[in-house]
């Protein structure tokens, strides 16, 4: 019975913050052509400030799981939690794209294939570091204090995608006037979401295919 509450609560508080963080962008974009861009900046950090909340749960939440040398629930974790959060990211996406009713245009040039490359990657990573940590962290239990310690910085790493170059285009389209705003934007941000959710679940798959 404690391993399902314990289940339960790692699934929701990891995607209470994947739920916020993609509302965040969505709820900014949105606002485009509102007269008050400011305040929905603001409302966007708060909405940030929410999402990282929920995930400080999880890294401690995991490393009890670790201190019990259980791989299994450890891999069940990651698994369900990554299938609620593609499904939270494709409900999200679609609402998002029925709302703001712009028809899909991404012209697939080698430099956006390289960037939108990269930003799969990122987004299999974002906000699951501390999962990915804490399996490795069970196959090197003599290194694993220093392992785990890693989480910061790593996701600090991959924040750097999001902050230095996602954002920045987010904030040129709501900055455009209205024929020039470019929809390749926006479907920028949703495919590197969804299919780095979608890699987050492969390798899920994979992880827990070939370790139970």
């Amino acid at each position: 019975m404690m391993e399902i509450l314990l289940l339960a609560f790692i699934v929701i508080v990891q995607n209470a913050a994947v739920f916020l963080d993609n509302y965040a962008i969505f709820y900014l974009t949105s606002r485009h052509n509102s007269s008050s861009v400011a305040s929905a900046y603001t409302k966007k950090f708060q909405i940030d400030f929410l999402s990282r909340g929920f995930l400080f749960f999880t890294p401690p939440l995991l490393g009890l799981i670790l201190t019990q040398d259980n791989l299994y629930f450890l891999l069940m974790c990651l698994l369900i939690s990554s299938v609620v959060t593609l499904t939270l990211t494709l409900l999200q996406s679609f609402n998002f794209l029925s709302k703001m009713r712009i028809k899909f245009y991404f012209p697939l040039t080698k430099k956006n294939i390289f960037l939108l490359l990269i930003g799969l990657v990122i987004y299999a990573i974002y906000l699951y570091v501390p999962f990915y940590l804490n399996i490795l962290s069970y196959f090197f239990k003599e290194q694993s204090l220093w392992i785990v310690q890693l989480s910061p910085a790593l996701t600090a790493v991959s924040s750097v995608f999001v902050v230095y170059y996602m954002d920045p285009k987010v904030a040129k389209f709501i900055d455009a006037t209205k024929n020039k705003k470019n929809p390749a934007v926006l479907f920028e941000l949703i495919v590197i979401r969804i299919f780095g959710r979608i890699m987050i679940l492969l390798a899920s798959v994979f992880i827990y295919i070939k370790l139970v």
